[in-house]
């Protein structure tokens, strides 16, 4: 549920809340007196940082049954908050049915919601009574109930859709400053809470889960604000739900659940203060469903970064890159990419003169050192003839020996590049190979920089060594010797790592054998029998136990077998739906392995899902959706350039809704799609710059933006039956090879045989979303519509729907269209289908 009328909903009122009641009297008037109490919030309200104490109280009961009781002492600034005193709280934790009464005990969005009611801090707001384009759906009456107070009762007009709450206003008559304001969702209010706001996927999935529901009946909120040393804050904020309580499993039928929740301020400091807590910390009732019954990390933020509604240009993506932490380094260059950058991202003559057809990738770890030593054999079609060519390993690396045809080469090496010297000019057409010998300490990944990988050293729960290596952004050079760009994929690949005896080692493809070695040592032997790319070639060093199930490899700590049955329990299916929506398995002669990794990632064949929870629930198993869903995108059709990573990142976050929606249907699918949309920042744009390696900042909107471009312009196409075909169409046609994001939009629009660069161009290459923008007229019985896009491409064209008329078609410039037979309360923009902004201009 979110925030509440600003938002959503919450509302609160205890025992002593006046009933609301209509006064008609110069509805007018009302409206003039809030347009100039709204003008004189700058005036009249505090609006910079400042730091606040408070008082919190939690009090949800079901039927005679208190299920939480809770109070605590709050510091808070701005947005965020932290406990600083705690009190009681009831435990459910030896109850047979801990999950339910845990779930419904926590339905609740805590401090932050109630900090989120603030009716004068978002007057803007989507559904809020100040918010000057919802004024047409509210009648604003005067009543002068006391000496020094007006009273404004705010009342929904007949059979309007759009005013989900009644209200009344408090306003001082000497400043006209608003001191209380006490709202009720109204029944267009409830239905909407009911159909949007109860917490979205996760609660959906809960309730699924749990078979339970919860269908809100009544929601009150009341706040009030109190004058400081010339200035009002805001004091107080009151929540009352109230909702039932259904659960056939449990013969539970229309049982009452209340809550009441009370935010009291008992201290304000106007001075600048440090942060509290990171805002991924507030807890919307969306989050705390999940969270609170502690199931499964999505490994989602749920941070809500507002989109830019500015009309000015987009600032370019270095930009975006400036607000990294100041280690990164990233951050210090903000649009300055090195030479190194270059010969890492560049796919210069010294690369594209030759195709590497097959790898032999043969390595020792030592656990104890952390350290790797082996060689490559790096086989190679030429391309055009050449006596030099670029290879990649880290500068920390050391390079041995290279060979070729059993003679060494000269090389030279510049930041993480070797250039190779050949005695004599390879001609085109020849196949080729080199030998290269290396050892070293690999780097570990600096959590400061988004992306930057390395070798992971850890312990398992017993104490045992557990290794890992992960480089998806640092590049797989950084461990072994390859030629390291995104656009160039061995056709096949056979990998050898050396572990001490007593230690499993997981890679990719098929394990042909395990050899014993001398000095206690084991050799593991993987086959890949199809193109991988190079920052998919992995380890996984541990103590580990193996077991098959339905033909897929899992690979699991010894501790944690049992729970994993459970949790990858659901497998089987995601593997199918996958297949029905997209195309065959990819890799069906390597095999499908999930492993039980210190990190979630995609290794091709061989997908690391991070660790297994000690409290393992198949239905949020989200990591596995996503990495799985790579084998598909990511893994099977590639990127030629990391600048375009949005193809795997995007498609496997929509994949998650896509699974979603086989095991619980379409409106499922839907909830999980809108549920991504708090976690878009429109911070930097989805694609990176080209031919630099462009990754180490923040990749979020890869994900989620990227996730919803994909669903809206499926709402576009407005074609089920041809989306289906595309999916499984572009894995066909792309097959085990690399693309750019151009020829992936120029084979989408062929196949749909309509052009969408327009649409792609706004998602990928600026940071905000289209808004779409519109007026309403009555005239008589019917309804004059003035609409247009702001958005950034020039030709941006692309269509909307209008909930229950169908398809408008909107461009840069006003159009206007009449509905017959509507009014302003009947028209509504489809905003959930669609990852757009919708503003209504007075």
């Amino acid at each position: 549920m979110k925030y509440l009328f600003l938002l959503l909903f919450p509302v609160t009122v205890f025992a002593q809340v006046v009933t609301l009641r209509e006064v008609a009297v110069r509805p007018g008037q009302g409206l003039e007196i809030v347009k100039k109490m709204i003008a004189a919030i700058p005036r009249n309200y505090d609006t910079g940082a400042y730091q606040m104490t408070a008082f919190y109280q939690e009090n949800i009961r079901l039927a005679e049954d208190t299920l939480n009781y809770n109070e605590s002492e709050l510091a808070i600034k701005g947005d965020q908050w932290k406990v600083t005193k705690s009190g009681r709280k009831k435990s459910f934790s030896n109850n047979p049915d801990f999950a339910f009464y845990n779930w419904i005990s926590h339905i609740s969005n805590a401090p932050g919601g109630a900090l989120h009611e603030d009716i004068i801090k978002y007057a803007n707001t989507k559904y809020s009574i100040l918010n000057p384009g919802y004024f047409r759906y509210y009648n604003y009456y005067v009543d002068t109930l006391m000496e020094d107070q007006l009273v404004i009762t705010v009342m929904p007009k007949d059979r309007n859709k759009k005013a989900f709450v009644s209200a009344r206003l408090f306003l001082d008559t000497a400043d006209l400053a608003l001191v209380k304001c006490e709202m009720q969702a109204s029944p267009a209010g409830i239905r909407h809470v009911n159909r949007h706001g109860r917490g979205g996927i996760r609660y959906s999935m809960m309730a699924a889960y749990l078979k339970a529901s919860m269908e809100f009946e009544q929601i009150k909120v009341v706040m009030t604000y109190q004058k400081r040393g010339g200035k009002y804050y805001l004091q107080d904020v009151r929540r009352h739900w109230e909702t039932v309580v259904n659960s056939k499993k449990r013969r539970i039928k229309d049982a009452p659940w209340r809550a009441d929740f009370l935010l009291s301020v008992k201290s304000v400091d106007a001075g600048m203060g440090s942060v509290l807590v990171d805002s991924s910390q507030l807890k919307p009732l969306n989050s705390s469903v999940n969270r609170e019954v502690s199931y499964s990390d999505t490994g989602v933020s749920s941070t809500n970064t507002k989109a830019s509604s500015s009309n000015t240009k987009i600032p370019p993506p270095d930009t975006c890159r400036s607000s990294l932490s100041q280690h990164s380094i990233v951050s210090s260059r903000p649009q300055n990419f090195t030479h190194a950058d270059t010969l890492r991202g560049m796919l210069s003559p010294l690369r594209s003169c030759y195709d590497v057809t097959f790898y032999h990738l043969d390595a020792e770890v030592d656990l104890n050192q952390h350290s790797i030593s082996g060689n490559t054999l790096m086989r190679y079609k030429i391309i055009s003839s050449f006596n030099r060519m670029q290879v990649d390993l880290y500068a920390n690396m050391r390079i041995q020996k290279i060979l070729f045809k059993g003679q060494s080469l000269q090389y030279t090496r510049e930041a993480n590049a070797v250039f190779i010297q050949f005695p004599g000019l390879q001609p085109a057409g020849e196949e080729q190979e080199i030998s290269i010998y290396y050892e070293g300490v690999p780097q570990v990944p600096d959590k400061s920089i988004p992306m930057n990988g390395g070798v992971l050293w850890d312990q398992d729960d017993l104490g045992n060594p557990w290794a890992q290596v992960v480089c998806q952004g640092s590049g797989a050079s950084l461990w072994w010797p390859c030629k390291d760009h995104l656009s160039d994929e061995p056709d096949s690949m056979r990998i050898w790592i050396t572990v001490p005896e007593g230690f499993s080692e997981i890679s990719n493809g098929s394990l042909l054998r395990q050899v014993p070695l001398p000095d206690h040592k084991t050799r593991y032997e993987w086959a890949v029998s199809y193109p991988i790319n190079n920052y998919n070639v992995t380890f996984s060093i541990g103590k580990y136990t193996h077991y098959m199930d339905q033909g897929v490899n899992y690979y699991v700590m010894p501790y944690h077998q049992e729970q994993a049955k459970v949790y990858f329990r659901e497998v089987p299916a995601m593997l199918a739906c996958y297949e029905k929506h997209f195309g065959p398995y990819p890799f069906p002669k390597d095999g499908f392995t999930l492993v039980e990794s210190l990190y979630p990632m995609e290794h091709q064949s061989g997908v690391c899902i991070g660790k297994i929870p000690a409290d393992p629930h198949p239905e949020f198993a989200f990591m596995v959706w996503h990495e799985a869903a790579h084998e598909w995108w990511g893994n099977n059709i590639s990127c030629k350039d990391i600048a375009d990573m949005w193809i795997h990142e995007a498609f496997a976050a929509y994949a998650e809704s896509v699974y979603a929606g086989c095991r619980d249907g379409a409106v499922m699918m839907r909830e999980f799609l809108n549920d991504q949309r708090a976690q878009v920042k429109n911070k930097c744009p989805v694609t990176g710059f080209y031919n630099v390696n462009d990754i180490f900042y923040d990749i979020n909107d890869m994900y989620t933006k990227g996730s919803l471009m994909l669903y809206t312009l499926q709402n576009v196409i407005n074609d089920s039956a041809r989306w289906q075909r595309l999916l499984p169409a572009i894995q066909e046609h792309f097959r085990y090879q690399t693309l750019s994001a151009a020829e992936l939009e120029q084979f989408i629009c062929a196949f749909t045989g309509k052009d969408y660069h327009y649409l792609f161009d706004q998602y990928l290459h600026y940071t905000r979303i289209p808004r779409l923008e519109y007026s309403l007229a009555e005239k008589g019985a019917n309804l004059m519509v003035k609409y247009r896009w702001v958005a950034d491409v020039a030709d941006f064209r692309m269509p909307a729907r209008v909930k229950g008329q169908g398809f408008i078609y909107p461009t840069l410039e006003w159009k206007t269209l009449t509905l017959h037979n509507q009014t302003a309360g009947d028209f509504e923009i489809d905003d959930e289908n669609f990852y757009i902004e919708v503003e209504e201009e007075e």
